[in-house]
């Protein structure tokens, strides 16, 4: 449910939205299609660019796309250049609808729109009943077309992406009677960010804060994307804190100094979080993934799912993997604090098409290593899997 500062964004839906590139509205022959969970797919988002008019770049969620016939209901993501506020005076920095696609005969239809402002829900507008109505002519223009050629060709329940040569090792220790990993607590509603290979097959769930608490987690997750390995887990209880994400205008520039905060090797090392830092390698990973950040802070198993920090203590990316002890076979030698961490900017992405608030950072003063650590304690958890 929104909280009191949201507002209804029915009437405006129409009048902001039928303006941009894409014409939107609905039809009833693909309600069952609209009404599924939020969590039934996992969100896996891919550009679709920047429209002709501005710098706002959008996107679209391939897990999303649902069909019944010539109709495809799919969901968008536009992330605007800078905030800004519309007519009806309701901030925003992005916004996600949900649209239907006639892909014989080329028009397109709003179902709903949902706006953002630093991660907060700030507007929406109710599920429209008279899509069959409302179908209207694609705009013909480049962004136009690229949308509906992805909406109405994009295979459904895409298979995951190719994996790459290079062999890289999830973080967290191998799946026996138990296994760990590192979360992040994103809002104090309970709610906290992880990886995928982290809570898989997990029958039960318990987090573990730095303070010692141990706190149960409600079995049945909130969401996963299996392609970008996150996962998304409610707690039984609040929290007290919660982390701040950098804001995505303030992009992570390559050698930038970070922090990572997490519980690696539990059973060998002792039981408290370890803080390790280190440098932005590289602004991709493995093969070109964009998705992926390249870390030199050392990390390992247990790790998986933790804080990448950045010198004010934002998160600017979750821990995922190292490159694995085999390819020392393939290039000859050990490779040396070669890891890997998921963007910030895809985990507030994820976040989003979840409806779940988490907080944009403001730019804050530089801190020192011991600061970061302590920061960062307050909201990385121990996941604990049985």
């Amino acid at each position: 449910m929104p909280d009191k500062k949201t507002k209804n964004m029915s009437s405006l839906s129409r009048r902001d939205f039928r303006s941009s590139p894409l014409l939107v509205a609905a039809t009833a022959a693909v309600i069952g299609l609209v009404a599924l969970p939020q969590s039934a797919y996992a969100a896996r988002w891919q550009e679709v660019g920047e429209n002709e008019t501005s710098l706002d770049k959008s996107y679209i969620d391939v897990d999303s796309v649902r069909q019944d016939g010539n109709i495809r209901v799919a969901q968008f993501m536009t992330v605007y250049e800078k905030a800004r506020v519309n007519a009806h005076d309701i901030k925003m920095d992005r916004y996600v609808q949900r649209t239907a696609f006639d892909c014989v005969n080329k028009t397109i239809s709003l179902i709903s729109t949902v706006g953002y402002l630093d991660g907060q829900r700030v507007g929406f507008s109710p599920v429209r009943t008279d899509w069959i109505k409302n179908f209207q002519p694609l705009a013909d223009t480049p962004f136009a077309q690229r949308s509906f050629t992805l909406a109405c060709t994009v295979p459904i329940q895409a298979a995951q992406a190719t994996k790459p040569s290079v062999p890289v090792a999830p973080l967290a220790p191998p799946r026996q009677k138990s296994s760990s990993g590192t979360g992040i607590i994103v809002n104090r509603d309970g709610y906290i960010l992880t990886n995928n290979h982290v809570v898989d097959g997990c029958k039960s769930l318990t987090v573990k804060a730095s303070n010692g608490d141990t706190i149960r987690i409600l079995a049945e997750l909130e969401a996963i994307d299996r392609t970008n390995d996150l996962a998304l887990i409610k707690s039984l209880q609040p929290f007290n804190q919660a982390a701040s994400f950098r804001m995505p205008a303030k992009p992570v520039r390559l050698g930038e100094e970070i922090g990572v905060i997490g519980y690696p090797l539990p059973g060998i090392l002792s039981s408290e979080p370890k803080a390790t830092f280190g440098q932005i390698n590289s602004l991709a990973g493995i093969n070109n993934n964009r998705a992926h950040l390249q870390i030199s802070a050392p990390i390992q198993p247990g790790n998986s799912g933790g804080p990448v920090l950045d010198t004010s203590g934002a998160v600017i990316g979750v821990v995922v993997s190292s490159v694995a002890m085999a390819m020392s076979q393939a290039i000859g030698s050990v490779p040396q604090n070669v890891n890997f961490a998921i963007r910030g900017e895809v985990a507030q992405n994820f976040l989003t098409a979840h409806h779940v608030n988490f907080i944009i950072a403001e730019p804050g003063k530089r801190l020192a290593t011991d600061e970061i650590a302590e920061n960062g304690l307050q909201f990385t958890v121990q996941i604990l899997c049985n």
